[in-house]
C-alpha cells in the first residue's frame, strides 16, 4: 500500500479552532503547565536514519479524465451531478484551463511536499522540498529571504511558531532546525533518528515532535529543555496539541490514539486499535469546545471520541454513502478531517482518497451531504467563522463548498499535480498550497461575506 521512499503527508496545519483560545495562553503560563526540567537540556539523541512512507499508494497518480464532481444528499440520492471541465490532457500532464495564483514559489527542485503560512498576517511562506532544502519568502512577491540549509533528507516538515518569531523544519532523516526570523539564522538543532512530524504549541515556543520509534519530543525553543512523551513501540503518525493548551492528542501507526498530560509526560487515555482504527492514522483535529477529538485512518474510517473520558462518541464510515451500512470490501483511507469552525454548525468533514467528502452531522453522527470527485483529496481546511471548506486534490485543484449542502462554490486552478498540503492565514485571506508540480502557490482570497 506504501509509496517506497516517499515522505509522510505533513501534518494538517490548519489551526483556526485552537487560534480562538490563544489570546488566553502566556509564554509563561505554558511553561508552567509544561513544567520542563532545564537539568534535562537536550543535546543529541540520534543519528538514524531512515525513510517514511507514509503516502499511499496512488498520490502520484494523475486524473485522466476531466474533472466530474457529484454532490449528494443523503436525503436526496439523486441529486444531478456538476461537471467541472477544470482541466486538459496531453503528454505532461494536467493542463489547468487557468492559473488563479496570485504568486508562484518555483525555486524547489522536487516535489514540494509542505507549507506554512506565517501566521499572523500570512506575508511570509516556509515550504519544504524533496530536494532537501526549506525556504522563507515573501508571498506577494516569491522573494526568498531565508534560505534553510543543512538538511540531510527530503524536508517533510515546516511550521511557522505561534507568533511569527521562528519556523521549525524537520526531515526525513529527523533533523530538525529552529530559525530566527528576524535574524535570518538558525538558533537551535538536534536529531531524533525518524521524524513523521513537528508541530508548534498555539501559546508558546514550545516544539513537538513524533518519531518511527513512537516516543513524541517536545523542546523549549530555543534553549533545547526537553521532556518524553513514551511510546508503546509503534509508530507515531500525527500529533496536536489540544485548545486547552495543556494536553496532546497523538495517532500511532497501529491504530490507537492517546491523549497525555504534557506537565506530567503521562498517559491521561489510551484508546486502542480494537477501538478506534485498525491502521495507520492519518489526520486528527480538536473541537474548539476542547472535548471532542476526530481522526481518520487508512482503514476507511473516522473515529469521534470524548478527550475528557477517551471514550468513543462514533465511527464514521467515510467510504459508504449509506449511514449503518457495512462498508465493501474496497476501503479508501482517509486522509482529511476536521471540525468546522462556525460555532452554531455541529459539523465535520471528512475527504478519502477515493475523492469522496463527506459531511458529517457530530451531534446525531449521521451522514448529511456526500460529495464525490474524480480527484482523490489529500487536505482540507474549514474557513474561520464560516461554514464552507477548501479541499486539496489528487489533480492540483482546490475547491470550495459550503458544508450546510455540499455544493461546490468555488474552484482554485493552478497546480498541474496532486497538491501535497495547504495552509491557510489567519485572516482567512490568502491560501497557500503545495505540489508533487514541484511549485508552491499563494491564492488570495475573498472573505465569503464580501
Amino acid at each position: 500500500m506504501y509509496l517506497k521512499d516517499t515522505p509522510p503527508f505533513t501534518p494538517n496545519n490548519s489551526d483556526e479552532a485552537i487560534m480562538e483560545a490563544e489570546d488566553e495562553l502566556y509564554e509563561e503560563d505554558v511553561i508552567e503547565v509544561i513544567d520542563f526540567d532545564p537539568s534535562n537540556a537536550h543535546e543529541d539523541s540520534s543519528d538514524d536514519e531512515g525513510n517514511c512512507t507514509r503516502v499511499e499508494e496512488g498520490i502520484r497518480n494523475v486524473i485522466d479524465e476531466k474533472a466530474v464532481i457529484e454532490i449528494s444528499d443523503s436525503d436526496d440520492d439523486d441529486a444531478s451531478p456538476i461537471n467541472v471541465n477544470a482541466y486538459s490532457r496531453d503528454a505532461e500532464g494536467n493542463k489547468p484551463t487557468r492559473d488563479d495564483a496570485s504568486c508562484i514559489f518555483q525555486q524547489h527542485k522536487g516535489s514540494v511536499f509542505c507549507c506554512h503560512l506565517e501566521p499572523k498576517v500570512g506575508n511570509l511562506a516556509v515550504t519544504g522540498a524533496e530536494d532537501d532544502m526549506a525556504f522563507v519568502w515573501k508571498t506577494n512577491s516569491g522573494e526568498i529571504i531565508l534560505n534553510c540549509t543543512g538538511h540531510k533528507d527530503s524536508v517533510t516538515c515546516v511550521q511557522f511558531s505561534h507568533d511569527g518569531t521562528y519556523v521549525a523544519t524537520g526531515d526525513m532523516s529527523g533533523v530538525v532546525k529552529v530559525w530566527k526570523i528576524s535574524s535570518k539564522s538558525q538558533v537551535w538543532e538536534t536529531s531524533v533518528g525518524d521524524l513523521t512530524w513537528l508541530k508548534w504549541h498555539h501559546g508558546a515556543n514550545v516544539l513537538l515532535g513524533g518519531t518511527i520509534s513512537g516516543e513524541v519530543y517536545m523542546w523549549r525553543i530555543p534553549v533545547g529543555d526537553w521532556k518524553l512523551l513514551p511510546g508503546h513501540g509503534s509508530k507515531t503518525d500525527y500529533g496536536l496539541i489540544l485548545p486547552d493548551g495543556k494536553r496532546a492528542a497523538v495517532g500511532y501507526e497501529d491504530g490507537s490514539i492517546k491523549i497525555f498530560d504534557m506537565k506530567a509526560a503521562t498517559v491521561v487515555h489510551h484508546i486502542p486499535q480494537d477501538q478506534a482504527h485498525t491502521g495507520p492514522i492519518t489526520d486528527m483535529d480538536c473541537h474548539s469546545d476542547n472535548n471532542l477529538l476526530i481522526s481518520g485512518g487508512v482503514d476507511g474510517h473516522a473515529v469521534v471520541l470524548k478527550t475528557q473520558t477517551g471514550k468513543i462518541a462514533s465511527v464514521l464510515d467515510c467510504n459508504d454513502s449509506n449511514q449503518g451500512a457495512e462498508s465493501g470490501s474496497n476501503t479508501s483511507s482517509v486522509e482529511a478531517v476536521g471540525f468546522c469552525k462556525e460555532g452554531s454548525l455541529s459539523l465535520a468533514a471528512t475527504g478519502n482518497l477515493d475523492g469522496v467528502l463527506c459531511i458529517w452531522d457530530i451531534s446525531k453522527g449521521v451522514l448529511r451531504h456526500k460529495v464525490k470527485q474524480d480527484a482523490g483529496i489529500t487536505k482540507l481546511l474549514w474557513i474561520k467563522n464560516s461554514p464552507l471548506l477548501y479541499t486539496a486534490g489528487f489533480d492540483g485543484s482546490i475547491r470550495l463548498y459550503d458544508g450546510r449542502n455540499g455544493e461546490l462554490q468555488n474552484q482554485l486552478l493552478g497546480h498541474s499535480n496532486c497538491i501535497l498540503d495547504m495552509s491557510l492565514s489567519t485572516d482567512c485571506r490568502t491560501l497557500l498550497s503545495s505540489s508533487d508540480d514541484k511549485t508552491a502557490r499563494v491564492f488570495s482570497l475573498q472573505l465569503p461575506d464580501e
